[in-house]
């Protein structure tokens, strides 16, 4: 196997990733789309046996040090891990030359391939490339997911490949109860009191309404802890995932904002990114009813599962125990790893702040 590695154009990246079983949303045309016009340096990496592409990804520019740059393949570099890894490991390791000649100090990567899966030789192959594994990272480790197909009573639609978003499905009583009937039974409840006793409704938010959606988002973070994306980022994803990403908004009759949530509409799933709620409502059932009113989009237009996105499989997380109320799965990953690309980067990688290692 005679390898080859070389920067690739954006429709030969595009193309792999639409054939790449590994495929994620962070790994698309579409974000290295975002990154080319915010101004953040990012590359489309591959290696190729005969001109096809065998392992490839988008690696982009985190952050600067003061010595130099730090780069992520988030949830990358792709490859179809259940084949000969040659290819993928051969890119790891050109890359970290790319790299470095590009100012780089380290190089972080998340594979987008199961723990279950892991290949036994996976350890001692990336220790031999010095990659050190970060340890437990939420939303880089785990997943949660419904997977239509698991559950009973639904017939399997055929995939809609819908250009414009909308909340309007066409879906008959008998088959909404199946799809409801698979949640939990307080999940249900709160579901029908949103509507019923608090007379919650749920619209999508238009881009010029984005201060709403940052609002919650602010709201959300100052209680749980964190810093939330600003307008600029959401903007930033609606278009270059061409309206495909969007904003949707529980609210009380009188237009009062409840809860809101982010999704990302790509390839055959539908991803819950971020969310938001203003307290005082918090028992309303906002988020419960947001959750409900997209699961139904995703399953009306044929995705394959809907997607929570990151979780922490701990009975004591609230989070955790919301998402479970719709009866997905867990989904584990192996993880994130990073590799110095000089001697700064090895004493950089000692002293890096765990928050730091966050996936976008």
């Amino acid at each position: 196997m005679t390898l080859t590695f070389r920067e690739l154009t954006q429709k030969e990246f595009e193309k792999f990733t639409k054939s790449c079983p590994s495929k994620r949303y962070m790994q698309s045309a579409e974000m290295y789309e975002r990154y080319q016009k915010n101004g953040t340096e990012s590359y489309l990496l591959g290696v190729l046996e005969n001109d096809k592409i065998l392992a490839a990804g988008l690696v982009f520019c985190v952050y600067k040090s003061r010595g130099g740059k730090v780069f992520s393949f988030p949830r990358g570099p792709l490859a179809d891990y259940s084949k000969n890894l040659k290819p993928f490991y051969s890119l790891l390791e050109e890359s970290k030359k790319f790299l470095k000649h590009k100012g780089g100090i380290l190089l972080q990567i998340s594979p987008n391939f199961f723990a279950p899966e892991k290949p036994k030789s996976f350890d001692a192959e990336i220790k031999k490339l010095h990659f050190k594994y970060l340890g437990e990272y939420e939303r880089v480790k785990w997943i949660y997911t419904i997977t239509f197909d698991k559950i009973a009573n639904l017939p399997k639609i055929h995939p809609q490949n819908p250009t414009e978003f909308t909340l309007a499905t066409n879906l008959d009583e008998k088959t909404e109860q199946a799809l409801i009937g698979s949640f939990r039974r307080d999940h249900r409840v709160k579901i029908r009191q949103a509507t019923t006793r608090h007379n919650l409704t749920v619209r999508e938010l238009k881009p010029a309404e984005y201060d709403i959606m940052s609002e919650l988002f602010e709201d959300s973070g100052k209680h749980q802890g964190y810093n939330p994306r600003d307008q600029k980022f959401f903007h930033e994803m609606h278009d270059a995932f061409h309206n495909m990403a969007t904003a949707v908004v529980a609210e009380l009759p009188d237009k009062t904002p409840v809860a809101v949530g982010f999704f990302i509409i790509h390839d055959d799933e539908v991803i819950y990114l971020f969310s938001g709620m203003n307290r005082e409502y918090s028992k309303l059932g906002g988020q419960h009813l947001i959750q409900w009113h997209m699961i139904r989009y995703a399953y009306a237009n044929g995705f394959k599962k809907y997607n929570f996105w990151g979780t922490h499989p701990d009975p004591n997380n609230g989070v955790f125990n919301f998402k479970q109320g719709f009866h997905g799965d867990v989904e584990e990953f192996v993880g994130t790893y990073a590799a110095p690309l000089n001697l700064l980067g090895k004493l950089y990688l000692k002293k890096i702040p765990y928050s730091r290692y966050r996936d976008i």
